[in-house]
């Protein structure tokens, strides 16, 4: 394997990883959200059969009830996901460096 090879492996398996560090860290924040949008997903059309025989209906509709119990009761636990999802993206802003030149990296 050459060089030139090896560096474009590097930046792809970075770049991938801070792909998906910046995704996981976006959809972490409008949690209560999404869980009310995957939920009425769920219900609708050809999907609800199968997400019903499977369990994964109920499961989700228990997640939501949970995300809406605790946020309604202790509103100041949405700081734990937001500072959660900032998280990802600060250390997705530290692979910069790396997926510029791995080899002679400053940061």
């Amino acid at each position: 394997m050459t060089q030139a090879e090896l560096l474009r492996r590097i930046r792809f398996w970075l770049g991938l990883f801070v792909v998906g560090l910046v995704l996981s860290g976006l959809t972490a924040f409008p949690l209560r959200t999404e869980l009310r949008g995957l939920v009425f997903l769920s219900n609708a059309g050809w999907v609800r059969p199968v997400a019903l025989s499977t369990e994964l209906l109920p499961w989700i509709e228990r997640v939501r009830d949970g995300v809406e119990a605790s946020y309604g009761g202790y509103p100041f636990l949405a700081y734990g996901t937001d500072w959660l999802a900032f998280a990802h993206q600060v250390i997705a802003v530290a692979f910069i460096g790396p997926w510029i030149d791995p080899v002679r990296n400053r940061w």
